[in-house]
């Protein structure tokens, strides 16, 4: 009885260290085969792609002169408007224009009740009379040692002051005929007749619009690019399509907005353009260097952003561009070497910094570059 229950020990221990033995190796063996599992870790094969060089196909690009332009879109406005303001205070007796009319720099707009400043200037033409004969008739007496220094200063101080009161009076009568200070073409807020305007009354209003003015804003990114001088091409909303150049770049942005204000001058001669109508104005910048493509060269980074693949030494680079503009023919796009090898197939499929073998474009067909 001990010894089979020795042998039963024995036989346990035997199997044990045979399990144990088989676990050590890490393989099993199925109806005779030898199995095991040598596939290599997820991380280890993603770093055996990334280093594979996919063969894509490229481009050789060089940078050519483009006429670039920037689009400004504001309205316009009259180059003068002018509020005519009374400067006395009296009541309208006549208005001798009407609206819409023309009229020309020193023109009669409105007049106003002359009221006691004829008066007030009569006296103070006979004060002055008075004040030069009594300083005359003392320097007769000086000469004969009958008038002392003193008494001829105070005389003189008097005929001075008598020549201001007329000029005085005489510049109130002169206000009461509100002059027109420009040229231009009478607008709104004409004064009525029996009208009491106080100094600072509006008579009316008075815009020039030769030139006009088209007003827009112009973004911090643009408005380095913006120099008086710049020609532009208008386009008003109501059809009408002219020249002009910027005449006024703010040296300040508006707070809120970050933008900067433009002016842009267009000639009006026939007075056709109107104030306050929408416009778009095309400004022409100086050319710049850019690369002309297909769209379908493009490709976006894994922050999303626009960009080409290019291959230095081997190896694929990402770079951003800029779209500047798009035609018939392709894209213009700026940001790129002036020359530079442009990955046109395969770019989706490889990673910024990954080996690649660069073929020409027409000799590399699409299922190449994929890796397939």
């Amino acid at each position: 009885m001990a010894l089979r229950l020795k042998g039963s020990y024995g036989l346990a221990l035997l199997c044990t260290a045979g399990i144990v033995g088989w676990m050590a190796t890490g393989k099993a063996v199925f109806s005779g085969q030898e199995t095991g599992d040598t596939t290599p870790p997820p991380a280890v094969r993603n770093q055996a792609q990334e280093a594979e060089a996919f063969r894509v196909a490229v481009q050789h690009f060089n940078a050519k002169p483009r006429q670039s332009s920037l689009t400004i879109r504001g309205r316009t406005e009259a180059d003068a408007k002018v509020t005519v303001r009374a400067e006395t205070s009296a009541i309208v007796r006549s208005i001798e224009v009407e609206k819409g009319q023309w009229v020309h720099k020193d023109d009669l707009l409105c007049e106003l009740d002359v009221g006691s400043r004829e008066a007030n200037l009569a006296k103070a033409k006979a004060a002055l009379e008075q004040a030069e004969f009594d300083l005359s008739a003392k320097e007769q007496l000086a000469t004969k040692g009958f008038a002392s220094k003193t008494q001829l200063a105070a005389l003189r101080a008097a005929r001075d002051a008598a020549i201001a009161g007329v000029k005085e009076a005489r510049l109130e009568l002169e206000r009461t005929r509100i002059l027109a200070p420009i040229d231009g073409l009478v607008q709104s807020d004409l004064a009525e007749v029996g009208d009491q305007l106080s100094s600072g009354g509006a008579c009316a209003v008075l815009m020039d619009p030769d030139p006009m003015l088209v007003v827009g804003q112009v973004s911090e990114r643009d408005i380095a690019a913006v120099k008086v001088g710049n020609k532009a091409e208008v386009t008003l909303v109501t059809g009408e399509k002219t020249d002009g150049s910027v005449r006024f770049v703010s040296a300040a942005s508006d707070v809120e907005t970050r933008t900067f204000l433009v002016e842009i001058e267009i000639p009006n001669p026939d007075r056709q353009l109107r104030d306050g109508v929408t416009a778009v104005a095309n400004l022409k910048l100086p050319p710049i260097k850019a690369h002309l493509m297909s769209p379908a060269y493009l490709t976006l980074s894994d922050e999303g952003i626009v960009g080409a693949m290019q291959v230095i030494d081997s190896k694929a680079q990402f770079t951003p561009v800029h779209i500047i503009s798009n035609d018939e023919t392709g894209i213009w796009v700026t940001g790129l070497p002036e020359k530079v090898d442009l990955i046109t197939v395969g770019q989706e499929y490889v990673k910024s910094g990954q080996p690649v073998i660069a073929v020409p474009a027409d000799k590399l067909t699409t299922a190449d570059a994929s890796g397939e």
